[in-house]
């Protein structure tokens, strides 16, 4: 593994981005509160509706605060939570694709590491996110990890080969 660290944080643009979202999810879902008493039958989906935009806006409001440092030793994100996987702890890492189109040509990646009891989840808007991706494959490599058929696909998407046992 290199020694270089990498220090990445998510853009802020994407983040006014996903705050504006949940903002009018926020309006449109909650506002109908404000101005009458929904039957219940609207209040309930409305209500879950309006809690999810709210989770939303609340990890929305978190990431503007993180940061997230990879070094030799693993990977920590800090910020209003710190949580820090060794390379020497990882036992579990997938990556997925979400697409936002019928063609697959828009979407966005997730990867998932978890360890020691710890899981860190990070998006592929997040600058440097092909880099920590990389640093990521040789960490599966050297524990010798087995993933999943679709994460080994989207690391190759990346240009990490990772071997399976299908």
């Amino acid at each position: 593994m290199s020694e270089a660290g990498i220090v990445a944080r998510y853009p802020a643009d994407a983040q006014k981005a996903d705050g504006l979202r949940a903002a009018a999810g926020l309006i449109l879902s909650g506002g109908p509160f404000l101005v009458v008493t929904p039957h219940p039958v609207i209040a309930v989906p409305l209500g879950s509706v309006a809690a999810l935009f709210l989770v939303f806006a609340l990890r929305t409001l978190a990431r503007q605060f993180e940061t997230i440092q990879v070094d030799k030793a693993g990977l920590q994100v800090t910020g209003l939570w710190r949580r820090r996987i060794g390379w020497d702890d990882l036992e579990k890492v997938s990556l997925k694709y979400y697409s936002t189109k019928r063609d697959r040509s828009g979407g966005w990646m997730r990867l998932v590491l978890a360890g020691a009891g710890r899981r860190v989840a990070l998006e592929s808007q997040l600058e440097g996110f092909d880099a920590i991706a990389a640093r990521v494959a040789e960490a599966v490599l050297a524990r010798g990890l087995v993933l999943d058929k679709a994460s080994r696909e989207n690391f190759l998407a990346l240009g990490h080969y990772l071997p399976g046992d299908d």
